[in-house]
């Protein structure tokens, strides 16, 4: 097998599997970084389900996951009776799912398995320290649709982005909404010294600062919102520790000032193409307190309410809009 995606992802600890719509080839995905990881101790668990050979929701067909003897994975303990590797239980979870406890496991030999592990974000990286203290060389994450967020579990990690066919829109859709997410993920870190220390110690939900750092008042409503109106008109740093959504970079755009927002990581940036374009028109512009990766793209043509478009076609779209590497982990490349 020719390596695709393995020579992309480099030595990334932990490597998250996320798509802009269900049935975008996510598992696929993880499967071939399976193989082509092959002599690694690796551990995986997965934020939805997975491994089934028919979605439970969709009634779609999927790929089945497939691991060599010694992987290690988590999953919830109604998923065991699925699984057809001889396993050993390494340790029960306090995490609960509608399946049962998530526990961790060891296939003591070649097989395939099920996974329905943790659905937070806060519950994935102690379970990635978990798994490297019992051998695991590399930690695999199967997202859920549209979980960006999920990127963000553990420092150092990468995250391969799947789009695909089954997403609604032609090949121009894709590939927009796909170079969207990809200038989100590349928006850059505090290049001053002072403002990137200041946002490094920042816990509060809203904070402004100056461009250098330096901490200002800000003017809270009742509901903890800022009141948006009394932000100052010279350009400074509107900090916001949770999400960023469509509606708050219009309203920072309605007011006509330049501002520079700051989150945490670029999967709190929550906002649609058209709120983020009319933000960067109005003067606006974004930072982040720690940089994350998109390794690769990989673009699905075949969808499972089948709409197929063309791969090469497709895959030009991609590459014309992204500097990423795109590929297809099941075609011509």
């Amino acid at each position: 097998m020719t390596p695709l995606l393995a020579p992309l992802v480099g030595d990334a600890p932990t490597i998250t599997i996320i798509g802009l719509c269900k049935n975008a080839g996510k598992t696929t995905a993880m499967c071939r970084l399976i193989e082509e990881l092959s002599g690694e101790v690796l551990a995986m668990t997965s934020v939805g389900r997975d491994g089934e050979r028919t979605d439970v929701v969709t009634g779609t067909e999927k790929p089945e996951i497939w691991v060599p003897e010694g992987t290690l994975f988590a999953t919830a303990r109604g998923m065991l009776p699925l699984c057809d590797t001889t396993l050993q239980v390494e340790g029960v979870t306090d995490v609960m799912t509608p399946l049962g406890a998530v526990g961790i496991f060891r296939a003591l030999s070649d097989g395939f398995i099920q996974l329905a592990g943790p659905s937070a974000v806060n519950q994935l990286a102690p379970l990635s320290h978990t798994f490297r203290a019992m051998g695991a060389r590399r930690v695999l994450i199967d997202g859920a649709a549209g979980r960006k967020s999920l990127a963000g579990a553990e420092p150092g990690a990468c995250a391969i982005l799947c789009v695909g066919a089954s997403m609604d829109g032609g090949v121009s859709a894709i590939a927009a909404e796909t170079a969207h997410t990809c200038r989100l993920f590349a928006t850059p870190e505090a290049e001053h010294t002072g403002l990137w220390s200041a946002l490094s110690r920042e816990t509060a939900r809203y904070a402004l600062y100056t461009l250098e750092g330096e901490r200002l008042p800000l003017a809270l409503e009742e509901n903890g919102q800022p009141r948006w109106h009394e932000l100052p008109r010279e350009k400074c740093v509107l900090w916001i520790g949770g999400g960023v959504t469509g509606p708050t970079l219009r309203t920072l755009a309605r007011r006509g000032a330049p501002i520079v927002l700051a989150a945490p990581d670029a999967t709190h940036f929550l906002c649609d193409r058209t709120s983020t374009e009319t933000f960067h028109r109005c003067g606006g512009e974004l930072l982040v307190r720690q940089k994350l990766t998109i390794a690769a793209v990989t673009a699905n043509p075949w969808s499972a309410y089948g709409k197929h478009l063309d791969g090469a076609e497709l895959l030009r779209a991609l590459r014309s809009v992204v500097t990423v590497p795109v590929v297809n982990v099941k075609g011509e490349n």
